[in-house]
């Protein structure tokens, strides 16, 4: 058997978003350990407009990271968000927000939404996010931070809208103010060890050659270690989740700031709209088969109700997963492992959900990385589970006699979400598995609002009189109006004027 060989020296080789993140992550996790971080950055894929849409958990990253909010919104242009409308995904339904909050209380240890969907039965005209804190004041053109008048009543959070380029050079800021050593090169070799196989060094085109114990592919969806060098298989959702074409571009900003991004469905896919304090972001994400590239840039201006910027650019992309994350002495972080399909902002989360488990898995010897089996199959299974909430948009759409939507309709959707939403539709309850990204709200109110209405509630329901429940439900949405009515618009925030586009 052989000596065992700490792990001392990692080496990231990357670009953008993942390579800064797993820098500052890595540093912030075990530089007391005497951890040596090496980055290689390769030439940045940005573009002006581009941006970072986030989930509800990235504040809480940054402070485990060191990012200070205020500076890093002010850097990179950002905004808030409270949640995301999704509009058109049916011909008759209203458009919902997916807001990061909980959604009405419990009556009698009961969960809300059965209690609304009994009511609902009974000709009640409330929509299930009328119950929300952070969907009453995006809708009102508001924003709070959440505390202690709201955190008695839902669990309330914020996202961020991030200027990409800006966030970049903030993370990028924050790595070398850390002393992290940091090379800027393109890759000319990986030189493997002719034994086991595992990476010993990268050689650059500088004419440089930088070993390390333990290799961090941070390249995008090129994957050119775990997937170029080492052979893991790319695995294609392209049948899961059919569009394979992003439209990116910006338009002027909006006044005031909305505190939501819109996500649009249209005939070939669906518009995301996302605010930020200099210019109006745009991703457009279509089938390929149904919108020619020359046709798309007009439909995106048209369902976006604004004037683009001329300067777009349209990217293929395959929805899919590595087979596995961490092969030998290497893994992979961001679309390096995983490229999702761009609904539900989860670009920057994929990002988190690899890194988290690295931190709490990392290997202790060179030489026997049995943790590896651990990673690959704790962040498979959450990648699956975010693939299968972002295909409810699409195999709930009501877009009749449309050929993309009509085939997301007929897609045989995987065992595990065929059943989370048989049992939804038949009785309002949700099976949870380990691993889940999106809580049981954003399930939810996901279903409900895409129009999945089960047929029961739970009859613990029927336990509650009428009358109380009636009286809880006016007490809930009394309350709603009374915290919403004072709040501000998200300029007063910001700190500052928006800079105009």
């Amino acid at each position: 058997m052989a000596e065992a060989r700490r792990v001392s020296k990692v080496v990231i080789i990357g670009r953008d978003e993942s390579l800064w993140l797993a820098a500052n992550v890595l540093w912030r996790a075990f530089n007391k350990a005497g951890l040596e971080i090496t980055v290689i950055e390769l030439p940045s894929l940005l573009r002006p407009g581009d941006v970072y849409p986030t989930l509800k958990q990235q504040e809480a990253y940054h402070r485990l990271i060191g990012i200070e909010e205020g500076p890093m919104m002010r850097a990179c242009q950002a905004t808030y968000s409270l949640g995301q409308r999704f509009a058109n995904f049916s011909k008759t339904r209203p458009p919902f927000i997916h807001a990061y909050s909980t959604y009405g209380r419990p009556i009698d240890r009961v969960p809300f939404h059965h209690f609304w969907l009994k009511a609902r039965a009974e000709g009640m005209k409330a929509e299930f996010d009328d119950f929300s804190i952070n969907a009453a004041a995006a809708k009102k053109g508001r924003f709070f931070i959440p505390g202690e008048e709201t955190d008695g009543f839902a669990n309330c959070n914020y996202a961020y809208h991030l200027g990409a380029m800006g966030y970049c050079h903030v993370l990028k800021t924050v790595a070398l103010e850390r002393k992290i050593e940091h090379i800027t090169a393109r890759l000319a070799e990986v030189v493997r060890d002719g034994e086991d196989g595992c990476i010993t060094a990268l050689k650059l085109m500088n004419g440089q050659t930088v070993e390390g114990d333990f290799f961090i592919d941070a390249t995008g969806a090129e994957s050119a270690l775990l997937g170029q060098e080492l052979g893991v298989a790319f695995q294609s959702w392209g049948d899961l989740l059919p569009c394979d074409r992003m439209l990116t571009s910006y338009g002027p900003p909006l006044s005031p700031l909305p505190s939501f991004s819109q996500v649009a469905a249209f005939r070939s896919g669906w518009v995301g709209m996302y605010p930020l304090q200099n210019c109006t972001a745009i991703q457009q994400v279509y089938s390929s088969v149904d919108l020619k590239e020359d046709e798309a840039f007009q439909a995106a201006g048209i369902v976006a109700s604004m004037r683009l910027h001329p300067d777009a650019i349209v990217t293929p992309f395959v929805a899919g997963t590595r087979k596995i994350y961490w092969e030998k002495n290497c893994v992979a972080i961001g679309e390096a492992a995983v490229v999702l399909d761009p609904i539900d902002s989860v670009r920057m989360h994929a990002n988190f959900i690899g890194l988290s488990h690295l931190v709490s898995l990392f290997p202790i010897d060179r030489n026997c990385m049995l943790e590896s089996d651990e990673y690959n199959r704790n962040v498979g299974a959450s990648l699956e589970r975010v693939r299968d909430y972002q295909m409810c948009h699409y195999i709930l759409n009501q877009r009749t006699g449309q050929p993309l939507w009509d085939y997301c309709r007929s897609i045989e959707v995987p065992e595990s979400l065929r059943y989370k939403l048989e049992l939804f539709f038949a009785r309002g309850a949700l099976a949870l598995y380990d691993d889940e990204a999106f809580e049981e709200d954003d399930w939810i109110c996901m279903l409900l609002g895409h129009g999945l209405i089960p047929k029961a509630y739970d009859p613990l329901v029927d336990q509650t009189e009428p009358s109380e429940a009636i009286q809880q439900f006016q007490k809930m949405l009394g309350f709603i109006r009374s915290v919403v009515e004072p709040m501000k618009p998200m300029e007063d925030y910001l700190g500052k004027a928006q800079v105009q586009f």
